[in-house]
């Protein structure tokens, strides 16, 4: 396991999405009730970005399909349910998933001092 630094505790804030990477993983950071969190910044579904998603009540909504997963565990909450953010008809749910089952997002350990916020990355 190494232990790699990504940000300062002041740039993690409640609610919102930092961006990151570490050792070539794409990582999303991100405060829940005080907590950090992170997550790979890389939806389950088509493995796109999900850095411009929408955060509530530490539920992160995929930007480009919909998706919904708990930053605090990983969970997938929803599955894909939209296309560029525009909801679409139940019916066409699965047509938009491509026959890709839910899945939930990969969450990474973190630690932090006052001054620097690590992640654990497995070697």
């Amino acid at each position: 396991m190494k232990r790699v630094r990504v940000a300062e505790p002041g740039q993690v804030r409640e609610g919102e999405l930092l961006a990151v990477k570490a050792e070539g993983i794409a990582i999303l950071l991100t405060r829940v009730n005080g907590a950090v969190h992170a997550i790979e910044n890389k939806c389950p579904h088509l493995g796109l970005s999900m850095a411009r998603g929408s955060l509530m009540d530490g539920v992160l909504r995929c930007p480009w399909h919909g998706s919904r997963f708990d930053v605090c565990t990983g969970r997938n909450v929803d599955w894909v349910n939209a296309v560029v953010g525009i909801p679409m008809p139940r019916w066409t749910h699965r047509l938009i998933a491509l026959g890709r089952e839910p899945a939930p997002v990969k969450t990474l350990a973190v630690e932090h001092d006052e001054q620097h916020v690590f992640v654990i990355i497995a070697e």
